[in-house]
């Protein structure tokens, strides 16, 4: 799994000439590291001393964040996953009719897969808004930039996770599908901006 790995073997398994693990598993670990700034702005202010009329939300927070760092974490092996099912697709035999047809349905199937993984991590990472925004206004001051940070790489990871989305929502057949992936990237795009500038403006270093 790629999440096992150090983060030197991880580095450089990306720099190699391949295209497993790409942007769409970077994205999920961006996600990941979003999430456990989040815990550890918490864990931080869990216990100290001027915080206790928040430590009870904040060990609420704590464990929503740890859960989703989890599920990004294995994002990362999912999506290239992913990716993988679709280059087999291509490798299929296409020397009769038979065979293009049943080539040519999996890569759509396979397609689609390989967009709604990234999806899900858009999502995922698109709900570590409201956790990082707790953390800046009721988190340990002296860590009021982990909390920011971790806005910005909520943002980062929904921002490269959508690209992933779109492009692969663009070779897909089934319009319905296409528009509906489109839709929701342009929505999480928006909200992503909203989100992170409305957190930002909430840090104060006085």
């Amino acid at each position: 799994m790629l999440a096992e790995l150090t983060v030197k073997e991880f580095m450089e398994q990306l720099s190699q000439g391949t295209p497993m693990p790409g942007g769409g598993s970077v994205a999920a670990l961006s996600g990941a590291a979003a999430a456990d700034l989040v815990a550890m702005v918490c864990a931080l202010t869990i216990g100290k001393k001027g915080y206790e009329d928040s430590w009870e939300e904040l060990r609420e927070i704590e464990k929503k964040a740890k859960q989703a760092g989890e599920e990004l974490l294995g994002a990362m092996d999912e999506d290239a996953q992913a990716y993988s099912d679709v280059v087999a697709c291509f490798r299929m035999p296409k020397e009769t009719e038979e065979e293009k047809k049943i080539r040519a349905e999996k890569i759509q199937l396979e397609t689609k897969n390989a967009a709604q993984v990234p999806l899900r991590t858009a999502e995922t990472a698109a709900g570590l808004f409201d956790l990082a925004e707790i953390t800046v206004e009721k988190g340990n001051k002296n860590a009021v930039s982990d909390g920011a940070i971790a806005a910005m790489m909520a943002r980062n990871a929904v921002l490269s996770a959508l690209y992933n989305v779109e492009i692969n929502a663009v070779s897909l057949k089934d319009e319905a599908e296409k528009n509906r992936l489109l839709k929701r990237s342009q929505e999480l795009k928006e909200l992503s901006a909203k989100r992170e500038a409305e957190i930002l403006a909430k840090v104060s270093f006085q």
